[in-house]
Order: structure tokens, then C-alpha cells, then sequence
């Protein structure tokens, strides 16, 4: 069943300053996490322990949590981590070589283009990975830049810098961006720039604690991109004049 989700209609809803769409990758564009918790969930269980689910959706979105060193506390004894590490990447290929970007994505970009604004992916995970699964889902093409954390902790969200250089590639203003994000931690770092957020979480990510975000939708689906962009105008000191409903689903 839908409900109204009431956004500000402004003079420029028709005709959205907003000059850039920034995107978060994994969970975002595409929903691998599912399958990536599940390739590690196995390691875990021929050890005899479980994976806790909630551990899994607490680090979503981050890097440099040592899942290895979990593992060796709940064992009591060491993990040969690179073993174990490539026997995760194999099966993270098998489970991951059939997907493909999630529903509504392909018609929101080509809206966003058709809207002559600029895009940008801004991710944690490394460019290589990007390029392979972007490739796969029919994603590479049609980016401005392409920012990325590529292991890098002191860089890599809720850090802003990934955003701040997207931004700085573009060479657009904060106010006049827009982030779409599924995890906290992307939600905190797209704001600690300056730049408004959208959630659309997944099913790892939709219990998790998302109000930081400006608005939240379930699916990319749901979303009428000229709509939302006029509930963000360039000037954040203008106020909106009127307010109408745009259906979201909850």
C-alpha cells in the first residue's frame, strides 16, 4: 500500500538547479551484500561458529573492520587469513557473476542524463572492483568521475573526503549536489561535506539507523528524480511555497 510522501515544491521544481548526482556503489546501484555476507557466513559456519547478521549490518559500508581477527576470537586460535580470504573471493565470484544493478537503476540514470546533470560514483571499494561489477551491470558508462577509497581507511567513508573530491572533480558546490546513499556510514559522510542525502536502503541496510538522510525510499523505483531534485533547490536559504505529494511505498 502506498503513502504520501510530502516533498517542498519550489519555482525550479521543473527545472532543478542541481547539477550533480553522486552515488554510492555497493548496495546502491547494485545489491551484492546479500551474497558477500553469505560467501563469509560459510567460512565461518566449517569453523563452527555463526556470522551475526547484525555484526555484518553494523559494518556495512565501512572498511577496515578485521573479520579474520572476530573469527580467531571466537575460535580461540589463529585463521590463515589469506586462505580463507581467497576461498571467500572464489565464492563471492560464484555467487556474484549472474547479478545485475538494482531494480530502477538504468532508468534513473538515464534520467539523471537526460536532465543534463552530472554523475559520479563515490565508493569504498576499489576501482578494479568497481569496473568488473559496473561493467557486469551494465553501469560503466556515462560517469564523470569516479572516486574511490581503494583500501584506504583514513579515506574511506564516513570520512567526507571521497565526497569532497567528487565535488572537486566536478567542480560543483555542495548545495548543488545530491547523494544517494543505502548505509549510515555513507549517509554521515556525504553529510559531513555538505551534501543533502538520499537513502534507499536494502535488506542488509534497511534496519539500520538512516536519519541522517534528507529522504528515504525503499526502492529506486519509487523515485520521481524531477520531483525529488525540485525538493532541493541550489540555495538552501530559499523556502518552499507550496508542498505536494509524491507516493512512496513503506
Amino acid at each position: 500500500m502506498k503513502s504520501p510522501l510530502v516533498l517542498p515544491v519550489t519555482e525550479s521544481s521543473t527545472s532543478p538547479t542541481i547539477r550533480a548526482v553522486l552515488f554510492d556503489f555497493d548496495g546502491t546501484l547494485w545489491d551484492p551484500e546479500p551474497d558477500i555476507f553469505r560467501a563469509h557466513s560459510e567460512i565461518f559456519l566449517e569453523f563452527g561458529h555463526r556470522l551475526s547478521a547484525d555484526l555484518w549490518s553494523s559494518v556495512v559500508g565501512t572498511i577496515g573492520f578485521d573479520l579474520w581477527a572476530h573469527l580467531e576470537r571466537l575460535t580461540g586460535a589463529p585463521v590463515d587469513r589469506r586462505a580463507a580470504q581467497e576461498r571467500v573471493r572464489r565464492r563471492e565470484r560464484q555467487l556474484l557473476g549472474s547479478l545485475r544493478g538494482r531494480p530502477g537503476v538504468h532508468s534513473l540514470l538515464r534520467t539523471v542524463d537526460a536532465l543534463g546533470i552530472s554523475r559520479a560514483i563515490v565508493s569504498n571499494s576499489t576501482r578494479s572492483w568497481i569496473a568488473e561489477y559496473a561493467r557486469q551491470c551494465g553501469l560503466w558508462e556515462g560517469w564523470s568521475t569516479v572516486q574511490c577509497a581503494d583500501g584506504d581507511p583514513a579515506r574511506a567513508k564516513p570520512e567526507p573526503d571521497l565526497y569532497v573530491a567528487a565535488l572537486a572533480a566536478l567542480g560543483v558546490p555542495a548545495e548543488q549536489a545530491v547523494a544517494f546513499e543505502d548505509s549510515p556510514s555513507g549517509l554521515r559522510a556525504a553529510k559531513r561535506a555538505g551534501i543533502r542525502c538520499v537513502a534507499v536502503p536494502n535488506q542488509i541496510t534497511a534496519a539500520l539507523d538512516l536519519g541522517e538522510a534528507d529522504l528515504r525510499f525503499d526502492s529506486l523505483e519509487q523515485l520521481d528524480l524531477p520531483a525529488l531534485l525540485g525538493a532541493f533547490p541550489g540555495d538552501p536559504a530559499r523556502r518552499p511555497a507550496a508542498t505536494a505529494a509524491v507516493p512512496t511505498a513503506r
